[in-house]
């Protein structure tokens, strides 16, 4: 009867230990471009059971039993897009068990790899993904922090269990506990929307949208953020679009769209051709926007850091139309009981995705 209560209080141990085992993220390595396919490879050791989700550039290592997991390696060609074609998954090496438990085309986005390893010690596994057919582009803002889970449904617990892997948890989640909107619902909403403004407001009279996603990046969980064509006759140089919904998720309604450019410029209401304006800005070709996005808002972070503000949320960010290679938008941050609204602009070196110098405003 000892013995049997002492392994029950040795396990009831083991568990509350696990328990406290923090989520382990990791950004990928990434080179080799290869377009609309791609590839990663990922090594990971584990005692027992742990599962991996892929987002996009980044990793999430979960401990499910034994001792902690940890990474070795995530190298990959391309983030995981949106959306995909085709989708493979490839157990490489390690003694037990490793299988695709959620396919990203059915999982909005997410992959998740488990692994169970059923000898005593920690074992070393490596596996492969590959996809082909890439549309939409892909979230390169980490995992949510408090935000929409794509594995559940539902929102992930703002706890040190999922720490935000670009500040370090500086950012507000955006995201409330009295929501009566569903993500599913949000993005319809927001399809209805740009469909409704692009042809009012733009004369954009045949959209297609390509893409639509709930935006992962720090201090816009409140943001659908997606991809379309216009395949109206007057529109087809130059027909490919982007747009941004901010949703109040409260209230159920559309609070704002943005409808921009490929290249992340603002189409001006009452265009009717897609044509640049005498007025706009001059801006580099071949640069990734997104990673330039990042990195201004990054800096953005640190500076209201630095002066001793919290929970930053970014109400908008793009690309300058007024000023080349500028990045531009307002933000709210706190400090102590005091919210305060700025205004932002980065002088940027777009191809090289690297801040010259930041403005930061307070209204």
């Amino acid at each position: 009867m000892r013995h049997g209560m002492k392994w029950l209080f040795l396990s009831a141990a083991v568990l509350a230990a696990q328990a406290q085992v923090p989520d382990q993220i990791r950004r990928a390595t990434i080179s080799g471009s290869r377009g609309a396919s791609g590839k990663c490879t990922i090594e990971v050791r584990v005692d027992m059971s742990a599962e991996v989700d892929v987002y996009g550039d980044s990793g999430r290592l979960r401990t499910l039993a034994g001792q902690p997991a940890t990474w070795t390696r995530m190298e990959c060609t391309d983030p995981l897009p949106y959306n995909m074609s085709d989708f493979r998954f490839k157990g490489i090496d390690g003694r037990g068990s490793v299988k695709l438990a959620q396919d990203p085309r059915n999982n909005n986005a997410m992959a998740v790899i488990r692994i169970d390893d059923p000898k005593s010690g920690s074992e070393g596994y490596t596996f492969d993904i590959e996809w082909s057919g890439a549309s939409g582009g892909a979230p390169t803002g980490g995992f949510p922090t408090g935000g929409y889970d794509p594995s559940t449904g539902g929102a992930y617990p703002t706890t040190p269990n999922s720490p935000n892997i670009n500040t370090g948890g500086a950012y507000s989640s955006g995201w409330g506990v009295n929501r009566t909107l569903s993500a599913e619902r949000a993005i319809d909403l927001c399809r209805a929307e740009v469909r409704a403004r692009g042809e009012r407001d733009y004369g954009l009279r045949n959209i297609d949208i390509t893409a639509a996603a709930v935006d992962t990046n720090s201090g816009r969980r409140d943001w659908i953020t997606g991809t379309f064509n216009d395949r109206s006759a007057s529109f087809r140089r130059g027909s490919g679009y982007r747009f941004n919904c901010a949703m109040d998720y409260g209230s159920g309604q559309v609070r704002a769209v943005e409808i921009l450019r490929a290249d992340g410029s603002a189409l001006q209401p009452g265009a009717t051709s897609g044509a640049y304006s005498p007025n706009t800005a001059s801006n580099p070709v071949g640069y990734d926007q997104n990673q330039a996005i990042r990195v201004c808002q990054d800096a953005v972070v640190a500076r209201t850091n630095r002066d001793g503000y919290q929970n930053v949320n970014f109400s908008s960010t793009g690309i300058d139309t007024r000023r080349s290679e500028w990045i531009s938008g307002s933000i709210t941050a706190s400090r102590g009981p005091v919210t305060d609204t700025f205004d932002f602009g980065c002088s940027m070196d777009l191809r090289a995705a690297r801040v010259r110098n930041l403005e930061l405003n307070r209204r």
